[in-house]
């Protein structure tokens, strides 16, 4: 073993070296340093468990309320919409994909909450929200794609459920919009374009997911803002559309026409040899080419929808240009509308032309506009109808223009209109070659007409539209450049046949816009055969849904009467047109449709018989209707020349939408039938309500508008005239089944009906076939038009047997109330030219008056308000029904003023929450019109009307001494107060239009037959009794603290009186001394004295209407009872508080006398 050496260790130095650090290498530690260093780690886990969930819910729901009281967005996850929208400028798909994820939550979340609150929220937020959302349209990723498109349909989603919104917050955002859509499709990548055909489809339409049904339904005039503003930008998306729409063949989809399906069959049983291997990898193949083919038909749907719903956009712009050039129509065709101001003493005019309504002659009262008579003869309130389908804006005729200034159009001009032209030109043109290669996947048969298979339906429907549109929208537009560019400047047959020598012209080689015109037409023309070469569709076989084909069959009706309904370049000459022919052959037979079929069909459904049927009508229009004419004539020309073939779809059309009623109360039947049932009636509601029953009231009220004028001619055929008095018979009963719902249709109805009864004044005496229909037609339309002032709820179509009939229901309307006030005077006005309105009119029209004025009383103390008309309209109904008295039984016109006036149940004051005194002249405005109209009723009123009102004005006297002295002011006070100032009123009227009548102002008495003792004595009692309660009102409340407002009460309450004491012989005096009386007796009340003296000293300073102080002075008799009243007075009141007024009485009685010695 080796010696272990001890070697001691060297001794430690006190400052020891610091070893230094060498290069990429750390210093080492000290000896006393600390390791701070730790580690952790974290455990993910993704929602274990429903309790988890919920919570998590509940916290998205907390986070949602609060973020709601700050206007921000946040996710269920608590991220907040900055922090989103920073993830999506990530380079990683997936992560920009879970930012819209997080978006999309933020955005739904809204939905608990309140709609307006989660409207307001993500209105505040979409500044920031669109910028960041438009750019994940152009994302190179389809996942990301996709979100953002859906985020962009939950936006409109949460935004159109609050109606009132319209989508107005997205309309300053349209052209940022468009320019992202149109960057979109002007990619190079394909995908990316046929998603910004569906960005543009959700641009047009406004809903989230575009369908060919809402294309159907919908109409221009509900587009929300947003898609009014984005009709503007629709030239920027066009080509681009166009281009995507060429780069998407129809035709590869072999498997889904039947024809095909054949060829398949025989290809199947040929390939029965093959092995197994070879038929799966067939069946691999047919799967994947199926697949491929299903998703290139719905690419190729889409790019369809988005440029029907672009295309029918662009139109509204064009309407609104429609509207505002209303001015520039010509002054000679008038609209049959209503004029919203008629007022004051009115009589109608007798006769009168269809076209100018001369309704009403005004003479202007104290509170009319015009102090002459004012004629009414514009009725142009109503808004026009713009037929979508025909299209009747482009033949709106212009004024005409100088020569010189078609010189002076600016050559910039020529070349946008050329550009635009050409546009359209090259549209037509795809779309004329996307429906060849839709019609190869049929086959043809041995006549005109195609086969083709259902799945093919629903892609030529939609081509279809849009050739409609886009030819639609290329009419609007010619319309503004036709000024510039006549019809008659360039003959289109001849360009044709050059054309057809030199080969086909290019449309960059055209020179000018003429050119270009001629170019388009000839696209029409090519359309046009076309279409009907493949006219009728039809199945391969035996169908389960022959409705579908009927539905495609009506479309390409519409778009050839759309497009063949008239020449661009018209010479005059009658052209035959070879589709009118083989479409009056396809429609004729289709009118007398089984009205069942609107019952089981509802109306949302695209396809449904209605719908299709109402497209056919649009045809039958420009079939029946006149159309321009450019040859300078006065000759009406049609599409169907044919007058035989006018006259018989003319009659299958009012077979069907239009039979013949009964109506009982006719003495002969021409136009009415002679027995008819409930369910008929039933029928013509229910086609009425369908949108083919409101084409076809639109279509009998265009007929009309041409033929009213002439329908009494020697020259109108008798046939046709009576079977247009027919059709105008049963428009009531459709005016009854839109119970207001339509009150554009409903306007043009009763205008078309009053233009036509307008003529039974001006037909004279003449007895011919055709006045004797107008004169049964009149009769009729007195008992049919009862039910527009029917209660709807008590209407016959709707009425319910009940054991006891309750009073009438304010809340309940009828059709009139329900309408536009230029309507309700349509409907009032017919009701005055048709005279002698029956028991029932004249009963609910007087309720309608009373329920007016309640609603007025109701209204403006902030109490519930009803559906009723103004008070201006229930004026005019009185002034229309008075006009028409002398055609009506005077009993029947008095009780409808009187139920009209509403006094007798003075249902107004119960509804007052707040109850006064001063309730009492809450009636004085229908007192007034009540008085004037019963003084002016006839000659002689007081002595022919006041008797026949005896029993009424007794009962009303007679209501203010049944009030019981310990009453207030409450409700039954108040109405009985009411009455018995009706009854004072009314004789103060009729004693003051005697006075006027016999000229004798200045005369003690006016003497009168009808006023005796008797009622003298009640109008005493009645006068004595308002006083007395007007008195204990004074005391028991704080109603009067004010002079002034004692004096204005009072002046209210004795105005009618003073007349009556000044001209009715003795009452003046007999209410002297029973006042005297009654003071003396000393059993009233200190207030009940102060306001007989007071009601004393107001008789006597009277001035207006009459002077007190003369008949005092003529009659010592009175003199000496005034003298004994007033000092009597003095003495009882004298040593109280009432002693001051007691002397101011003394001394005025002493001035007045001591005057006249």
């Amino acid at each position: 073993m080796a010696p272990t050496t001890n070697k001691s260790k060297p001794p430690a130095r006190d400052f020891a070296k610091r070893p230094r650090a060498k290069v990429g290498k750390r210093a080492p530690a000290k000896v006393n340093a600390t390791d701070t260093s730790f580690k952790t780690a974290t455990v993910a886990v993704r929602s274990q468990g429903q309790s988890l969930d919920k919570g998590r819910q509940q916290q998205g729901k907390d986070a949602t309320l609060s973020s709601a009281k700050r206007m921000e967005l946040f996710s269920s996850r608590g991220n907040t919409l900055a922090t989103l929208q920073m993830s999506l400028r990530h380079h990683a798909a997936p992560v920009r994909a879970s930012g819209l994820k997080g978006i999309r939550d933020a955005v739904q979340s809204l939905s608990l909450l309140d709609a307006a609150i989660g409207v307001a929220i993500l209105e505040a937020n979409l500044p920031s929200l669109l910028p960041h959302l438009c750019r994940c349209w152009l994302d190179e990723d389809d996942d990301v794609r996709t979100l953002a498109l859906n985020l962009y349909g939950d936006i409109l989603k949460c935004l159109s459920s609050l109606e009132s919104v319209d989508l107005k917050c997205l309309a300053p955002f349209v052209p940022f919009l468009c320019a992202y859509a149109s960057s979109a499709l002007n990619s190079l990548d394909r995908s990316i374009r046929i998603d910004g055909s569906s960005i543009v489809a959700m641009l047009a339409s406004a809903v989230q997911s575009p369908s060919f049904s809402q294309l159907m339904s919908s109409s221009t005039s509900k587009m929300s803002a947003m898609s009014r503003e984005l009709s503007h930008h629709v030239d920027s998306l066009l080509p681009s559309m166009e281009r995507l729409l060429t780069s998407v063949s129809l035709g590869r989809r072999a498997s889904s026409s039947g024809r095909s399906a054949e060829s398949q069959k025989s290809n199947t049983a040929a390939g029965q040899k093959r092995g197994r291997s070879g038929k799966n990898a067939s069946s691999v193949q047919t799967k994947a080419v199926s697949k491929r083919e299903s998703r290139e038909s719905s690419t190729a749907q889409s790019i369809l929808l988005s440029l029907a719903f672009l295309l029918r956009t662009s139109l509204i712009s064009n309407d609104d240009m429609s509207g505002m050039n209303h001015t520039i129509r010509d002054k000679t065709q008038r609209d049959l509308l209503p004029s919203l101001y008629v007022s004051g003493e009115c009589s109608f005019l007798k006769g009168g032309s269809a076209q100018s309504n001369s309704l009403l002659l005004i003479r202007g009262t104290k509170g009319s506009r015009a102090a002459d008579e004012t004629r009414i003869c514009s009725i142009t309130d109503l808004p026009a109808i713009q037929d979508e389908m025909t299209n009747n804006s482009a033949n709106v005729l212009v004024e005409d223009i100088p020569m010189d200034d078609l010189s002076s159009r600016p050559k910039e001009k020529d070349a946008e209109s050329m550009e635009k032209v050409q546009q359209m030109t090259s549209l037509l043109e795809t779309l004329r070659g996307k429906f060849v290669e839709i019609a190869h996947l049929g086959k043809k048969t041995d006549a005109n007409g195609l086969m083709s298979s259902s799945n093919d339906l629903e892609t030529m429907d939609v081509l279809v539209q849009i050739i409609r549109l886009s030819h639609s929208r290329f009419q609007a537009y010619y319309q503004s450049i036709s000024k510039y560019y006549p019809r008659t400047e360039t003959d289109a047959s001849k360009s044709n046949k050059k054309r057809e020598k030199g080969g086909k012209k290019s449309t960059k080689d055209l020179q000018n816009v003429q050119e270009c015109l001629v170019a388009y037409q000839t696209s029409v023309d090519r359309v046009l055969q076309l279409l009907l070469e493949n006219f009728p569709v039809k199945s391969f076989g035996e169908t389960t849904n022959p409705e579908r084909y009927e539905f495609t069959n009506a479309c390409i009706c519409s778009a050839l009467a759309e497009l063949g309904g008239g020449a661009m370049f018209d010479d005059g000459k009658k052209k035959p047109s070879p589709w009118v022919n083989t479409v009056f052959s396809y429609v004729l037979p289709r009118l007398t449709c089984d009205q069942d079929s609107y019952e089981s069909k509802p109306e949302d459904d695209s396809y449904s018989e209605s719908i299709s049927t109402n497209m056919l009508l649009k045809v039958v229009m420009k079939l029946l209707l006149p159309i321009g004419n450019n040859s300078g004539d006065n000759t009406k020309s049609y599409l169907l020349n044919n007058i035989v073939k006018r006259q018989e779809i003319l009659e299958a059309f009012a077979k069907a939408f239009f039979p013949q009623v009964c109506c009982q109360s006719v003495p002969h039947h021409v136009i009415y039938a002679s027995s008819s049932t409930v369910e008929l009636e039933r029928k013509i509601r229910n086609v009425a309500s369908t949108a083919a029953g409101r084409t076809a009231c639109i279509l009998v009220t265009k007929l009309v508008a041409q033929s009213a004028d002439s329908l009494f001619n020697d020259s109108t055929d008798t046939e046709y005239a009576t079977l247009l008095l027919q059709v105008i018979s049963v428009l009531p009963t459709y005016v009854m089944a839109w119970e207001g719902k339509y009150p554009t249709e409903t306007g043009l109805a009763l205008a078309s009906i009053l233009s036509v009864v307008r003529q039974w004044e001006a037909s004279g005496k003449s007895k011919t076939p055709v006045t004797l229909a107008l004169e049964e037609l009149c009769l009729g339309l007195r008992y049919s038009l009862e039910a527009l002032y029917i209660p709807i709820e008590d209407s016959p179509a709707v009425q319910q047997p009940r054991k006891k009939r309750k009073k009438a229901n304010l809340k309940q309307t009828c059709i009139l109330e329900r309408l536009p006030e230029q309507v309700q005077k349509l409907a009032i006005g017919l009701a005055g030219l048709l005279q002698s309105p029956t028991e029932v009119t004249a009963k609910q029209l007087s309720q309608i008056c009373s329920k007016a004025f309640i609603s007025h009383i109701a209204t403006s103390n902030g109490d519930q308000e009803y559906e009723a008309v103004s008070l201006d309209m229930a004026n005019y109904i009185r002034e229309v029904v008075h006009l028409s008295r002398r055609t009506m039984p005077m009993p029947t016109y008095l009780s409808f003023l009187l139920d009209g006036s509403g006094i007798e149940l003075t249902t107004g004051i119960s509804l007052m929450q707040k109850q006064s005194p001063n309730n009492v002249f809450l009636y004085d405005s229908a007192i007034d019109q009540l008085s004037r109209f019963l003084t002016t009723s006839c000659d002689k009123a007081s002595q022919k009307v006041l008797p026949m009102l005896r029993p009424i004005i007794e009962k009303w006297l007679l209501a203010p001494t049944k009030i019981k002295e310990n009453e207030g002011a409450s409700n039954e006070t108040t109405r009985l107060l009411v009455q018995g100032r009706s009854a004072i009123s009314i004789l103060s009227a009729f004693t003051w239009d005697d006075v006027l009548s016999h000229n004798c102002a200045d005369n003690d008495f006016v003497p009168s037959s009808v006023l005796d003792d008797k009622l003298d004595q009640l109008l005493l009692n009645s006068i004595l009794s308002l006083c007395e309660v007007s008195g204990s009102f004074w005391s028991k409340g704080s109603y009067f603290d004010d002079t002034e407002a004692q004096q204005l009460y009072l002046a209210k309450l004795m105005g009618p009186v003073t007349v009556l004491l000044r001209y009715r012989k003795g009452m003046l005096k007999q209410f002297l001394e029973t006042v005297s009386k009654r003071v003396a007796a000393q059993g009233l009340s200190e207030t009940v004295v102060e306001i007989y003296m007071k009601a004393i000293l107001m008789i006597l300073k009277s001035k207006d209407p009459v002077l007190m102080t003369i008949i005092i002075q003529r009659s010592d008799d009175l003199q000496k009872v005034l003298l004994s009243v007033a000092k009597s007075i003095e003495t009882i009141v004298s040593g109280g508080p009432l002693a001051h007024l007691g002397g101011k009485l003394q001394h005025h009685v002493n001035t007045i006398c001591s005057s006249n010695q």
